[in-house]
């Protein structure tokens, strides 16, 4: 029963436009501890991205859906992340909706994030056996 009504909610807010996601989002209260919007996804978004970094990291970092799954993919592919497998979707409709690049505000931020072309390249990641 928890499980369905997790998936209608995650559906349901899928279907908001951006400008009607930024009034959801001030409409939850957000978790002292995480810093994240406590809307729905929240802990499973905070259960995943805390298993590795702070989530207090994540409302730095906004995003679209692309953005995130890029993002989350090189965290799999460079960083040692599991493969979200079945929290894929859920974690970027929550992401993606209450972390979209079109809430940043500039008042906390002194610019957007850079490009990831204007990215410093990343050190080379030792292959397993090599001391380092």
């Amino acid at each position: 029963m928890r499980k369905t009504l997790f998936t209608a909610s995650l559906l349901a807010l899928s279907c908001l436009s951006p400008a009607m996601a930024a009034d959801a989002a001030k409409s939850y209260p957000v978790d002292p501890v995480s810093g994240l919007i406590m809307a729905p996804g929240w802990e499973m978004v905070n259960y995943q991205c805390n298993a590795c970094h702070t989530s207090l990291i994540i409302p730095q970092n906004k995003g679209n859906r692309e953005v995130w799954r890029d993002t989350i993919q090189w965290m799999v592919d460079t960083q040692g992340l599991w493969d979200l497998s079945d929290t894929w979707d859920p974690v970027l409709d929550y992401l993606s909706t209450y972390y979209d690049e079109t809430g940043i505000d500039m008042k906390i931020f002194r610019r957007k994030p850079l490009d990831s072309e204007q990215m410093p390249p990343m050190p080379p990641m030792p292959t397993p056996g090599e001391e380092g």
